[in-house]
């Protein structure tokens, strides 16, 4: 009888964290409601940033878990070590959180990978490949990658995420994610990444927008980077594309002044080609196995 009372109160709970909306995103992420359209409440909003029915993780556990699985992909895979590049992201990345709701601090890590992929982790850890990097065309389109990551840190996406995977592994063994294989996206889980895309999308551009970068930097990132395949996280392109630019027309006005690029952003890309890899070191999905919101272009992982 216990067993069964059990199981009938993690489905509840389960349906409860699936419905649960923030009131700050709405129930769509084409319509955004209160402070989530307001570019000048941003540094001021607070998405999911304690524990709920969505959200089981509060904010040290978050940067604990951080903690933990960046220091088990860091034994996995091979990290650029270079003071000037890694001084220029830094730089970077500071700029577009400075202009990001991400209450906790942003960490990111390069990695020597042909493939073209981004990750986050747990409590603000961002990975990128060098082959992604490769691939940019302006210091807009980087700080356009670096503010989705940021985006899925404000937004506690992996925390969202990790807390309904825990529900499906307690009230539907069939919607597991399968052994040896944590990442994939799994029936149970493919909505709501798809969803928490959309809402990084949504989120990032503005951060972009906020940091002086032309938004059309961030149109270009993902048209060039995130294509989606056969059970990709990532919504269709032409979704995405539709939302994005619904949003500029809405609230985020053209600007004259608005960076492109700089001479610093061709400095860093002539460094990268020096050291870009000969073959792929990249962290097989086992590897990564640390909860991650994937945002990689080129893997249906």
């Amino acid at each position: 009888m216990r067993t069964i009372r059990t199981r009938v109160l993690f489905l509840i709970v389960g349906l409860a964290a699936f419905l649960y909306v923030d009131p700050a995103l709405g129930s769509s992420s084409y319509k955004c409601k209160n402070a989530a359209c307001d570019i000048n409440a941003i540094g001021h909003r607070k998405f999911f940033n304690s524990p709920s029915v969505g959200n089981w993780y509060s904010t040290e556990r978050e940067k604990e878990l951080g903690e933990k699985n960046a220091a088990l992909v860091e034994q996995r895979v091979n990290v650029v070590k270079d003071a000037g590049i890694s001084a220029y992201v830094d730089q970077l990345t500071q700029r577009v959180a400075q202009n990001s709701d991400a209450d906790m601090p942003i960490t990111v890590r390069i990695i020597r990978n042909n493939d073209e992929g981004a990750f986050t982790l747990f409590g603000g850890h961002l990975y990128l490949t060098t082959g992604l990097l490769l691939k940019l065309q302006s210091e807009g389109e980087l700080a356009s990658v670096l503010a989705r990551g940021i985006a899925h840190t404000a937004l506690r996406s992996v925390a969202r995420l990790q807390t309904r995977s825990n529900l499906l592994q307690n009230t539907n063994p069939v919607l597991q994610v399968p052994a040896g294989n944590n990442m994939a996206p799994t029936l149970g889980l493919l909505k709501f990444q798809r969803d928490f895309e959309l809402e990084a999308d949504y989120i990032g551009i503005q951060y972009v927008y906020k940091s002086g970068y032309d938004t059309n930097c961030f149109l270009s990132a993902v048209q060039t980077l995130w294509r989606p395949k056969a059970f990709s996280p990532f919504p269709p392109l032409a979704e995405r594309l539709k939302m994005l630019h619904q949003e500029i027309d809405d609230i985020l006005p053209s600007r004259p002044e608005a960076v492109v690029s700089t001479p610093e952003f061709d400095e860093f890309i002539a460094r990268m080609r020096q050291i870009a890899p000969t073959e792929s070191t990249a962290p097989s999905e086992k590897d990564a196995q640390p909860k991650l919101i994937r945002h990689d272009p080129a893997s249906n992982e």
